[in-house]
């Protein structure tokens, strides 16, 4: 009986064992895989960049402005937000090529901050407000369509699902 217990056991053990090893092989491959989304992600970012050096900024307080990048990007989500006011503004003054370029320049930065793994944090809240100011300044452009109002020079603003 003890022995039949004991290989009970073994055989536990052995599957134990086993599943470890799996566990350890698809642990490695996920690393890989990780690995190869960064590169993938530095290589996107680097094509969308014409100018690298103009996007860095300084990293010691001695050399120049410095500016913490999730305050630079909460920045950012401010000013689409106040570039679609500005927008709504334009279009009752008579400006409706305005309009298109915001439109335009507000869905790249939004397809900017999809590319971001944004954690449950303010700068989360503020990516998704882009969101909503990128459908608000869709639905200004698509009235100024309707209406024959936009002008024929100007591209529809793309959108990046």
């Amino acid at each position: 009986m003890t022995e039949e217990i004991q290989q009970i056991f073994n055989s536990f053990q052995d599957y134990l064992n086993t599943e470890q090893d799996l566990r350890e092989e698809i642990r490695i491959i996920v690393k890989e895989i990780d690995k190869s989304a960064r590169d993938i992600l530095i290589i996107l970012q680097n094509i969308h960049n014409d100018n690298k050096e103009e996007n860095t900024m300084k990293s010691k307080a001695g050399d120049g402005f410095h500016l913490d990048v999730e305050d630079f990007l909460m920045g950012l989500c401010k000013l689409a937000n106040e570039l679609t006011r500005f927008a709504v503004n334009s279009v009752t003054n008579g400006d409706f090529n305005r309009p298109v370029e915001i439109a335009r320049f507000v869905n790249e930065l939004n397809a900017g901050f999809r590319l971001l793994n944004l954690k449950n944090d303010a700068l989360r809240k503020g990516s998704d407000a882009l969101k909503y100011d990128v459908k608000k300044i869709e639905e200004v452009v698509y009235d100024l369509s309707i209406r024959g109002l936009k002008p024929e020079n100007a591209e529809a603003p793309q959108e990046t699902d």
